[in-house]
């Protein structure tokens, strides 16, 4: 994880930063404290309240335990954007004592939280190895060739940088049999349109977690908190649905 996110960003970016017990052990309660001065502060603050309570209550409730938090300036930090390599690069940690290999398929994706492409290609990321049990990482590495317990892949939208990951860990031995096939899977994403079925069965799958995600108040906050922290039509969630529906093949 560590080489991941410096190979994906780059020493020099936030999220390519490599945590060491020296950078834990320099830090200070005066390194806390003036971090929190620093970019604490309720002018760039969300509260979020999802319950049993109507909005004079809660604007009396938030006034009376945050009505004293004072506002103050903040600094505006901005980072290089990382970009894609252009040709497959190749990471080794070389650990002699390791009986298997953890293999990371990975780059930046410049998909941002509400981005026109993002319902597409969450679909798409299920479909290979982000959602049901029967993604094809899954399928071909673990069902097919027995070389590993489990193989899956995630697409991650954010607010400076997106990040796509295909990764699993197999026996020494299957290195680099399994890293074809993850790119073979990837390249037949691209060439081969999705059968109907397969398509439809991670609809589905989307569709039902989105609906049981409903039930949970936290689930109601974070999409209010999303709408309001990146700017998002306001229908974007209760459409949601409408739009799932509409992926095709050719957007996959």
């Amino acid at each position: 994880d560590n080489v991941r996110g410096v190979v994906m960003y780059g020493a020099d970016h936030p999220y390519g930063e490599v945590q060491t017990e020296e950078d834990i052990n320099n830090i200070t309660a005066a390194d806390c404290r003036a971090y929190y001065e620093r970019w604490w502060k309720p002018n760039i603050a969300y509260l979020v309240i999802v319950g049993d309570v109507n909005l004079k209550e809660a604007k009396k409730l938030s006034k009376k335990y945050f009505g004293d938090w004072e506002q103050g300036e903040t600094e505006t930090l901005s980072y290089a954007d990382p970009v894609a390599p252009e040709q497959t690069q190749v990471a080794f940690v070389d650990r002699p004592v390791s009986v298997q290999s953890v293999i990371n398929v990975c780059y930046p994706v410049d998909i941002t939280p509400g981005h026109p492409d993002y319902i597409k290609a969450t679909v798409m990321n299920g479909i290979l190895g982000g959602g049901v049990f029967a993604g094809r990482l899954m399928r071909e590495l673990r069902e097919t060739h027995a070389w590993t317990y489990g193989a899956f892949s995630r697409l991650s939208s954010d607010k400076l940088i997106g990040n796509f990951r295909a990764n699993t860990s197999t026996r020494n031995e299957v290195t680099d049999s399994a890293i074809a096939v993850i790119l073979d899977e990837m390249d037949r994403l691209r060439k081969e349109p999705v059968a109907e079925a397969d398509l439809q069965l991670m609809k589905n799958f989307m569709n039902g977690n989105f609906a049981l995600g409903l039930e949970n108040p936290a689930t109601i906050a974070r999409f209010a908190l999303n709408t309001a922290r990146y700017n998002l039509p306001a229908d974007y969630y209760s459409s949601y649905l409408e739009k799932l529906s509409a992926v095709t093949a050719e957007d996959v």
